[in-house]
C-alpha cells in the first residue's frame, strides 16, 4: 500500500468516531482530493453546506492544526498528478475573471508563499546546503521547463560572486559530453517542483548514480527529488491556475548568494570588480 492509499484510507477511518456531516466530507475529500487542493475552507464550506467549524472539527480529529494545515498535505499529495488542465479548470472555481480580482489573487498567492517560506524555513537544512556550497570546488545547478528559468539564475549569481558553476536547463545529451572533467567533489544543485519534470530526474540520477552529493531545493517531500537527495530543502511553492510562482526559490536563492559572498567577502569583492571592469570595458549596460 503506498503513501496516497494509507493517507485516503486514513480520511474515514472508523477510530475518528466521525458524524454524518464528518463522513460527507470525508467521502468528498476522497473523491476529489485534487480540486479540494485549491479550495480554501469557505470555498468546501459553500459546496457541501457543511459549518466551516465543523471543517475545522474533522482536520482536528486528524490531526492538523487547522484546515490549511490539513489542505497542504492535500496539496502536496495531489500536486505531482495534476495536468495544466486540471490546475486551468480547479481555478475556474473561485477565480472571478476581472483584472482586479486577479490582481489580487495572484498577489496574495506569492504574499502567502513568501509569509509561510518566513514561518517555516528550516535553517538547519538551509545552513546545512550553504556549508556545502562553500567547500565545493564546483557546482552544477540542473533545473528544467519552468524550473529552468531558476537555474540559470542561479548559474549566473553563483559565476558572478567566483563559483565555478555549470547549468543543466535541459535533457539535452550534450550537457553529459564534459563529465570526465567534473571534480568527483563537484555538487549537484537540482530544482524542482510539482510536476517534476523526467528531465530533471533523470539528469540528477545521473549524477546520483556516480556518487556525486545533491542537494535539493523543492516543494514537499513527497518529490521525486526526494529519494536522490543528500539533503532537501522544501519551500512552499502554490501556485494559481496555469502558472507556477517562483518568489521563494528565487528568495532562496538570493540569501545563498548574499550569505557566500559575505561568508568569502574578499573573493567576492574579486570577482565583482571584474565583472563591473569587462561590463564597462563590453558596455554591458547603459
Amino acid at each position: 500500500m503506498d503513501y496516497k492509499e494509507i493517507f485516503l484510507n486514513k480520511l474515514t477511518d472508523f477510530s475518528l468516531n466521525l458524524a454524518s456531516s464528518e463522513m460527507i466530507l470525508a467521502e468528498y475529500i476522497k473523491n476529489n482530493y485534487k480540486k479540494i487542493s485549491f479550495l480554501d475552507l469557505s470555498d468546501v464550506s459553500k459546496i457541501l453546506g457543511i459549518d466551516e467549524a465543523e471543517i475545522t472539527n474533522y482536520s482536528n480529529k486528524l490531526g492538523y492544526r487547522d484546515y490549511e494545515e490539513f489542505r497542504k498535505i492535500i496539496r502536496d499529495l495531489a500536486m505531482s498528478e495534476l495536468s495544466s488542465t486540471d490546475r486551468f479548470e480547479f481555478s475556474l472555481i473561485n477565480i472571478n475573471p476581472r483584472i482586479n480580482n486577479v490582481k489580487n489573487t495572484v498577489i496574495r498567492k506569492e504574499i502567502a508563499n513568501l509569509n509561510k517560506l518566513m514561518e517555516y524555513f528550516d535553517e538547519s537544512t538551509f545552513y546545512s546546503i550553504l556549508e556545502e556550497l562553500i567547500k565545493a570546488p564546483e557546482i552544477i545547478v540542473i533545473g528544467t521547463r519552468s524550473s529552468s528559468l531558476i537555474a540559470k539564475y542561479a548559474v549566473q549569481m553563483f559565476r558572478r560572486i567566483g563559483k565555478k558553476t555549470t547549468g543543466i536547463t535541459t535533457g539535452a545529451t550534450e550537457n553529459f559530453d564534459t563529465f570526465s572533467l567534473f571534480d568527483d567533489n563537484t555538487l549537484i544543485l537540482a530544482i524542482g517542483f510539482a510536476r517534476y519534470p523526467k528531465e530533471t530526474i533523470r539528469a540528477v540520477s545521473f549524477f546520483k548514480k556516480h556518487n556525486f552529493k545533491v542537494v535539493s531545493i523543492t516543494d514537499n517531500l513527497m518529490s521525486a527529488l526526494t529519494p536522490l537527495s543528500d539533503i532537501i530543502l522544501t519551500i512552499p511553492c502554490e501556485s494559481v491556475s496555469i502558472t507556477d510562482f517562483y518568489a521563494t526559490p528565487i528568495s532562496v536563492i538570493n540569501m545563498m548568494i548574499i550569505l557566500l559572498s559575505q561568508i568569502d567577502m574578499e573573493n567576492s569583492i574579486s570577482y565583482l570588480s571584474k565583472f563591473e571592469e569587462i561590463a564597462k570595458d563590453y558596455g554591458f549596460y547603459f
